[in-house]
């Protein structure tokens, strides 16, 4: 509940400090006095849109901040939580700062947040009926969220939002899927044609270079023969001093002469590293010389296969060495062509299985709406009357929507409709409820879901327009009674409403057209009574009138 308020430079409001207590709180004052203007800065601290207007003239900015017991609110605790926004205590403070120069500031718990965040706390912690608000209930959203809150089914539409949400996604995902497979078709015959005469080839790593050489080499088979044989003749072989003769003479000489002059020893000793070398060439060439032996099959089947590969690589336009990369990609998107098909079998169980999950809980759930509706048309009938619209009947219509549609909040639209005399047909609300109806219909519906509302405050504001006499009464009587289940702070300008309150806030406009708000002892309270009694003078008859109203709602409560 709303614990306190502090203004600052809002509007003609200076500087605004007021404490509430729980129960219902009435505020009362002349007209043009700026009874609504705590309600106002209620609703900017609360995430109202607002500009620099309301700024006090002469002011850079005008600030408002109030405090909030959470102990009896869960979900804003649970709220807070989310945002890991810590609370010492049971009490939330939030703050909002409006300038000229810089744009609207929100804060919880002193911690700068979002406007948005202020909004959305906000509707945990206050509900508000303004002289705007009544029209809310014209909304078919209101509608069906207060059947909903008096069924117990609002956590069930939550499930059901959800699971309306996640069929949705999967059945775009479906669709997407399907315009994909029927454009992958085409595609799909033609890549496992070249996939599977790419496997049928066979390409390997390497193989072209390998396959090259080897070639190479047969294609020069008789060269390599002829060459080699050659050069082992020269080194080894021929009728006259051979190169490894005349190599290892000349070492063995120098070898000689190195014992008389030893500078020679290195040149004898290279020479001698030069020989070591020659012939392990010799070796290494004869046995080359003995693999150059022509073999025309082999060299046929080289031959073929380098024309397969260059080949296939012109048809696909790669390079021969990359026909094993292509063979790998290829084959890589066939198998996501394949992959997408069992992603669509998959996704189709995924949406049965959601659609049974919605069904039965949009089932269970037309079954509570059915079963509340007629009892909270019934109730809100009851209170209309102790409103004086004795003749007035309210009903609540569960319209099916077409089996073949599903939506976020269930099989059916929750429509609001009453009819004001017996001989009227129902009609919606917006056709044949004016302002002061509206806003008792609102209270009707207050007074019946009070006990399972778990928003704490409640601001009415003008709730009484257009009744007076027995009905203002009855009016206020059922304000007090909300006010013993939720903290309530009602504006009006009724006697009979305003001597139901706990409590009692005047509102006064300043010679200098500044407001000021003030708790009312009981004293001041009956002449604000008598005030409102009217006359433009107070005489003890009007006081007199003030103090009995006043006795009889205390000597009420008390029995």
């Amino acid at each position: 509940m709303i614990t306190w308020i502090d203004v600052r430079d809002f509007l003609i409001v200076r500087h605004v400090e007021i404490s509430f207590d729980g129960g219902l709180t009435v505020i009362t004052g002349e007209t043009g006095a700026g009874k609504s203007i705590i309600v106002d800065a209620l609703t900017i601290l609360l995430g109202d849109r607002t500009s620099g207007d309301i700024i006090r003239p002469g002011s850079e900015q005008c600030e408002v901040q109030a405090g909030f017991d959470l102990s009896n609110n869960p979900a804003a605790q649970l709220w807070l939580k989310g945002q890991e926004i810590d609370i010492d205590s049971s009490e939330c403070t939030l703050r909002r700062i409006v300038s000229h120069k810089k744009s609207s500031r929100g804060f919880i718990q002193g911690r700068p947040v979002p406007i948005s965040s202020l909004r959305e706390l906000g509707q945990l912690l206050v509900d508000v009926h303004g002289q705007h608000e009544y029209h809310q209930l014209l909304k078919k959203t209101i509608q069906r969220k207060t059947l909903d809150a008096f069924a117990g089914t609002l956590d069930e539409v939550h499930v059901l939002e959800i699971c309306f949400d996640r069929l949705s996604t999967a059945t775009t995902h479906l669709e997407e899927l399907r315009a994909k497979a029927d454009d992958s078709a085409q595609r799909e015959d033609y890549l496992r044609h070249q996939v599977d005469e790419l496997t049928a080839l066979a390409p390997e790593p390497d193989e072209l270079e390998s396959l090259d050489s080897a070639h190479s080499r047969l294609s020069h088979t008789r060269e390599l023969a002829e060459g080699t044989w050659q050069v082992l003749h020269e080194l080894e072989e021929g009728e006259d001093d051979t190169v490894l003769v005349l190599v290892g003479r000349v070492s063995d000489r120098l070898a000689e002469l190195s014992k008389f002059d030893t500078r020679l020893a290195n040149s004898a000793s290279q020479l001698q590293d030069i020989t070591t070398l020659l012939s392990d060439a010799v070796n290494d060439i004869r046995r080359c010389h003995v693999d150059y032996e022509l073999d025309p099959e082999e060299f046929q089947r080289l031959d073929s296969r380098l024309t397969l590969l260059h080949d296939a690589a012109r048809k696909y336009k790669v390079r021969p060495e990359q026909l094993r990369d292509l063979l790998e990609r290829l084959s890589g998107e066939l198998e996501s062509i394949t992959t997408e098909e069992q992603r669509i079998l998959e996704v189709e169980q995924q949406i049965s299985a959601l659609i049974t999950d919605y069904d039965a809980l949009a089932s269970r759930i037309s079954q509570g709406r059915a079963q509340s509706a007629a009892k909270l048309a019934d109730a809100v009938t009851r209170q209309l009357a102790d409103l004086g619209l004795e003749q007035a009947k309210f009903s609540v219509d569960l319209n099916p929507i077409e089996t073949t549609s599903r939506t976020r909040y269930g099989a059916e639209n929750v429509n609001f409709a009453v009819r004001t005399i017996p001989e009227m047909p129902f009609a919606p609300l917006d056709q044949v409820a004016s302002g002061g109806e509206l806003s008792r219909i609102s209270l009707a519906i207050q007074v019946v879901t009070a006990e399972i509302d778990s928003v704490p405050s409640c601001i009415y504001d003008e709730v009484d327009i257009g009744i007076g006499g027995r009905i203002a009464e009855i009016v206020g009587s059922k304000l007090r009674l909300l006010g013993s289940q939720r903290q309530i702070l009602c504006i009006t300008h009724l006697p009979q409403v305003a001597v139901q309150g706990h409590g009692h806030l005047h509102v006064t406009k300043t010679d200098d057209a500044e407001v000021e708000i003030y708790t009312l002892d009981p004293a001041l309270r009956t002449d604000e009574i008598a005030r409102m009694l009217g006359g433009i003078e107070i005489t003890q008859q009007t006081l007199a009138h003030a103090e009995e109203m006043l006795q009889r709602v205390t000597e009420s409560s008390l029995r």
